[in-house]
């Protein structure tokens, strides 16, 4: 029965008003962004977790292969089409290359990103992701240098871990005098050379604070030198070998058992040492990277780890900002990170199956890759071009065929020199 005072027709009136409430809502509430998100195959499984957590995101996940990416998104922004909303960055130095005036993608993130966040990764740990002063990436995953080390034969040599560069040179002497065969690393590897040769201090492409596109390029110095010298000894008596961690030769003889100590990156135990070396359980352990005598803590160099990027021109700017921020500091996502996360807060919880994994000789690994997150160096940044490609055409054939690393170092500084003014650099010396 009708109530007094309403009439079929306001009835209806009444029930299409309501309908179309009810169906502005519910169109409300699954109405979406749409996101075109690029990335490596290992970025696939976090992009689908965030599409399926987030109902107003539709993710368009494009896998570009690692090497492919800064190449693909200059083609893009050239066409003006195809842009990606985010895009992760393999290497996060090569961010420098999407902030350019020709190749002008990354968005600067201060202001953007919420500074409390910011503030809880590891020191410099986005310090290759800040380009003439400017955030414009966070890391995704950090590679920080360790010292992997075979325990029990250390124990068995009656060697104490080297807390030094000067201790590390001594035992490869001893090694070299009295177990001649055994070694701790490589004298021609271009990323091996490049992070001892920094963690003595050396400017080989230092930013220059103030001046945009200006490196300091100066392997003259005594800090240079003292790195370059210890290469040298150790190569000569074969406690460095010439050999990369990659070549057959190298391999082989890791597998024999006789790697005792190699300076590396995080990654290097899961990726390297236990599948190609194929080290037996219960052998390998990490500590600290050593630091010159003279300075009070190690300047810990890195071989690798990534970052992701947003689009600087995005119609949807937040959305892009906020998946980043999860995919760099969700605990959800970077507990099971395939590497060690930047973000310091989950990263106890990633570690945990580190401290539970009976690989390793002892619990202490996740310790030690965490206390050396905080010594990262920040002049590990961003680059517009390869200094490990430069090292390799320069000094790794010259120390192959005897000649040293000291007299290699002035042909090393100008080609250093040349190919930074190539990619558009101002270089000082002083």
């Amino acid at each position: 029965m009708l109530k007094k005072g309403t009439s079929p027709s306001g009835m209806i009136v009444q029930g299409i008003v309501a309908l179309s409430i009810m169906a502005a809502a519910t169109a409300s509430s699954v109405a979406q962004t749409k996101l075109t998100v690029w990335g490596d195959t290992l970025r696939v499984n976090s992009y689908k977790a965030y599409d399926a957590l987030m109902a107003d995101i539709d993710l368009d996940i494009v896998t570009v292969a690692p090497e492919e990416t800064v190449t693909k998104l200059q083609l893009a922004l050239r066409a003006g089409s195809s842009i990606p909303d985010l895009v992760f960055i393999s290497d996060a130095p090569n961010s420098a290359m999407l902030a350019t005036r020709r190749t002008n993608y990354l968005m600067e993130l201060e202001g953007r990103v919420d500074a409390s966040l910011l503030a809880d990764f590891y020191p410099n740990a986005n310090a290759p992701c800040i380009v003439n002063g400017k955030l414009v990436c966070l890391r995704s995953d950090l590679a920080h240098n360790l010292t992997w080390y075979d325990k029990p034969q250390m124990a068995a040599f009656g060697y104490a871990l080297p807390q030094t560069w000067e201790a590390f040179e001594a035992l490869g002497a001893d090694l070299a005098a009295n177990h001649p065969g055994y070694f701790l690393g490589s004298a021609t590897d271009p990323y091996g050379l490049y992070g001892m040769i920094m963690a003595a201090g050396c400017d080989m492409a230092t930013p220059v604070d103030g001046q945009d596109d200006t490196l300091l390029v100066d392997l003259g110095s005594e800090n240079c030198l003292r790195a370059a010298g210890m290469i040298d000894r150790m190569a000569a008596n074969g406690s460095l070998i010439k050999a990369g961690p990659f070549d057959a030769e190298f391999v082989k003889q890791a597998k024999d058992g006789k790697l005792l100590l190699y300076v590396g990156p995080t990654w290097f135990g899961e990726f390297i040492l236990k599948p190609s070396y194929e080290i037996p359980a219960g052998e390998i352990a990490g500590a600290l990277p050593p630091r010159w005598a003279d300075d009070p803590a190690p300047v810990t160099w890195s071989f690798g780890g990534g970052g992701f990027g947003v689009y600087n021109k995005t119609q949807n700017a937040d959305a892009a900002i906020k998946m980043l921020e999860w995919l760099t500091t969700s605990e959800a996502n970077q507990k099971d990170a395939v590497t060690f996360p930047p973000y310091a807060p989950v990263t106890v919880l990633w570690g945990q199956k580190l401290a539970d994994d009976v690989y390793y000789a002892d619990d202490q690994l996740f310790a030690a890759m965490e206390t050396s997150a905080g010594y990262a160096d920040s002049k590990y940044g961003a680059r517009r071009f390869d200094m490990p490609s430069v090292i390799g055409k320069i000094v790794s054939p010259a120390i192959a065929s005897g000649r040293t690393l000291e007299e290699t170092l002035p042909e090393l500084e100008r080609e250093i020199a040349n190919t930074a003014r190539v990619a558009g650099y101002k270089i000082v010396s002083e």
